[in-house]
């Protein structure tokens, strides 16, 4: 007997080459994206940008719109840590809720969620449709049923020596032990070749059929279906920061001195700080915060408080001295100042820092400088010196720790002067534009966490007669070495008296 064979064409061969293998690129790309050690890295990679915007300063909010004060204030802030600071400037350290790196890690973290959402969304609807396929009757006995799984189906398939009840009341015992779900059905499905031929010769393909009867275990079919849930419940978080870092507007003026007066157009904020006097010789700052018509006063200690739907947070600063005469006279200036006043307000941003003032009818200069105390900023002390006319040596040396007066000596006579260490008031007030969307975030987080206390699994088993006097047996599960444990209860009952052909995908 001749046989006749047509030689295959090289072009449909590699076109289905081609074809096969962008199908195999694209499902090495999805599993790359749906891994969650990738969603792990960049979430350290953005928690890592944050904590840097902690540890450095942030450039204030009310600068952004001036970029020649913005550029003053990058420079300033990168000098301070040398070779550094251009390094950490062009990560946008200072300002990371708007850096490049933090919105490129922002725009990727989405587009994983999103990925994820959707391999979440498919797994819960082929588990859904799982008890459907037990009706197909298109296959042939012994052919698996087709489906849609985005995560690795184990397929095996072999022939034992057993009849089809037995093999499915075998195998049932087992998989209800872990399946929340069990479901069986018997079809009429047409026979496979091997099977038609051991059938009587009157029968013919397009009326014979046989019974196939199968067998479908799920577990974890509702947290399949709350999964989806987390990665949107985080999608939704991610967009709260994105759009609080692109609309949200912040400002942190300067540290206030008492008296001192800060305003932002944007926020229509108005910040003054201010001395009340309960009695004499106390002292009580405090910062008067205004936007529109709402007012408050805020003492001089951590404090947050919301004003008109902007947050307003304040804090002590650096420490200040506070310089007036007794009396109420007008006699102390700032060197170069014509303007004489009673009462002066010193900031001193760092130890070592000092001051200079006068008094002009006098001819007395006071230089104050801080000290930096042992414990905090609160600790610091000032060391005054007294010089009088154009001596370079101090005639009065004293050092100030706590409110208290002093007779400044001139040739005059002496002048009683008040002394008053005090803080400056650190202020920031800013915005916060879609935050209440973090409640039902944090709620489908939670939601969908919960979705992964358990795996959803489920194995499909279809068993049929095989010539002679057996059964053929197909597996397809999700479920880590459920193949192995079917087919170690059929061992226990009898070996295979066929070759096992086994595969995956």
């Amino acid at each position: 007997m001749s046989i006749l064979r047509e030689q295959a064409s090289p072009q449909p061969q590699i076109a289905a080459t081609n074809k096969a293998s962008a199908w195999r690129w694209m499902d090495a790309l999805w599993r790359f994206l749906v891994d969650p050690r990738l969603l792990a890295v960049l979430s350290v990679l953005l928690l890592m940008g944050m904590l840097l915007g902690l540890a450095l300063p942030q450039m204030p909010g009310q600068l952004r719109s001036e970029p020649l004060a913005a550029e003053r204030w990058l420079s300033a802030a990168a000098a301070g840590y040398g070779a550094l600071g251009g390094v950490l400037r062009s990560l946008g350290a200072f300002d990371v809720l708007r850096s490049p790196f933090s919105l490129a890690t922002l725009a990727a973290m989405i587009f994983v969620l999103l990925v994820q959402t959707a391999d979440a969304v498919l797994l819960a609807l082929a588990m859904r449709q799982l008890s459907a396929r037990l009706d197909d009757a298109s296959p042939s006995s012994g052919e698996a049923l087709s489906m849609m799984m985005p995560q690795q189906v184990e397929r095996w398939r072999g022939a034992v020596a057993l009849s089809p009840p037995t093999v499915m009341q075998t195998c049932e015992a087992g998989v209800r032990r872990w399946a929340g779900q069990v479901e069986r059905r018997m079809l009429r499905v047409a026979p496979a070749p091997p099977q038609l031929a051991s059938l009587p010769s009157t029968a013919t393909d397009a009326s014979t059929t046989i019974v196939e009867e199968r067998l479908l275990g799920v577990s974890g079919l509702v947290e399949s279906a709350l999964r989806p849930l987390l990665p949107l419940g985080m999608i939704l978080a991610l967009l709260v920061v994105t759009w609080f870092s692109m609309t949200g507007h912040s400002f942190q003026p300067a540290p206030l001195l008492p008296g001192d007066r800060a305003s932002d157009a944007v926020l229509g904020l108005t910040a003054e700080y201010q001395l009340d006097i309960p009695q004499p010789g106390v002292l009580g700052p405090v910062l008067k915060v205004t936007r529109g018509d709402s007012e408050q006063i805020l003492p001089l200690q951590p404090t947050a408080v919301s004003l008109d739907n902007v947050n307003v947070a304040v804090q002590p600063g650096a420490p200040a001295l506070i310089v007036y005469t007794l009396d109420e006279r007008a006699l102390l200036a700032r060197p170069g100042q014509t303007h004489r006043v009673a009462m002066v307000s010193l900031g001193f941003p760092d130890p070592g820092s000092e001051q200079v003032l006068v008094l002009p009818e006098s001819g007395v200069g006071i230089r104050l400088v801080r000290q930096d105390g042992e414990a905090s900023a609160a600790d610091d002390s000032f060391v005054i010196e007294v010089f009088q006319g154009d001596s370079e040596a101090p005639s009065q040396r004293f050092t100030i720790a706590h409110s208290e007066v002093r007779h400044i000596e001139t040739a005059s006579g002496d002048i009683p002067l008040g002394f008053a260490p005090i803080a400056m008031f650190q202020m920031q007030a800013y915005t916060t534009p879609g935050v209440w969307l973090l409640a039902p975030a944090l709620i489908l987080t939670a939601v969908g966490a919960y979705g992964f206390r358990r795996r959803p699994t489920f194995l499909l088993m279809q068993v049929g007669p095989w010539p002679v006097e057996r059964s053929v047996v197909v597996l397809q599960t999700n479920r880590r070495g459920e193949v192995e444990e079917v087919r170690r209860i059929l061992d226990a009952q009898t070996s295979p008296v066929n070759k096992n052909a086994s595969e995956r995908g």
